[in-house]
C-alpha cells in the first residue's frame, strides 16, 4: 500500500432556500361582504349628502342654542324687573304707611336729649369747683 493518504470528500449540495412567505388566507364570502360593507360605509361617509346633512344639523343646533340663550336671558331680565317692581311697591307702601308726624316728633325729642346731654357736659366743664373758691 502506498503511503499516500486518500481523503474522503463529502459534498453537500447547496439548496436554494426560498424565503418564508406565510400562506395567504383565501378570501371567503364573509371577507367579501366585509369589504363591500366597508366600501359602502366609506362611500356614504364621504358623500355630499352626508356633509350637507351634517352642516344642516350644525346650523340647526347653533340656532337652537342661540334661541335657548335668548329665552333664558329674557326670563332672567323679566325676573329682575319683577323683583325691582316688587321692591319699589314695598318701599312705596312703607312710605305711605309711615306716620311721619310721629317720626319727626320722635327724632326731634332724641336730638334735643342729645343736645341737652352735650350742653350739660359743657356746663360741667365751665362750672368752677367750690373747693377752689374756699381757699
Amino acid at each position: 500500500m502506498s503511503e499516500e493518504k486518500t481523503y474522503l470528500k463529502v459534498e453537500i449540495p447547496v439548496e436554494e432556500e426560498t424565503p418564508f412567505v406565510p400562506e395567504q388566507p383565501k378570501e371567503t364570502a364573509v371577507d367579501a361582504v366585509k369589504s363591500q360593507a366597508s366600501k359602502a360605509a366609506k362611500q356614504a361617509w364621504d358623500s355630499e349628502l352626508r356633509k350637507k346633512a351634517t352642516r344642516g344639523m350644525k346650523k340647526g343646533a347653533t340656532a337652537v342654542a342661540a334661541k335657548s340663550q335668548q329665552v333664558v336671558q329674557e326670563r332672567m331680565v323679566k325676573a329682575a324687573e319683577e323683583q325691582a317692581r316688587q321692591q319699589t311697591e314695598a318701599i312705596k307702601t312703607k312710605i305711605r304707611e309711615t306716620d311721619w308726624q310721629y317720626e319727626a316728633k320722635q327724632g326731634t325729642a332724641k336730638g334735643l336729649r342729645w343736645l341737652s346731654a352735650q350742653l350739660s357736659k359743657l356746663a360741667e366743664r365751665f362750672t368752677p369747683k367750690e373747693s377752689a373758691q374756699e381757699e
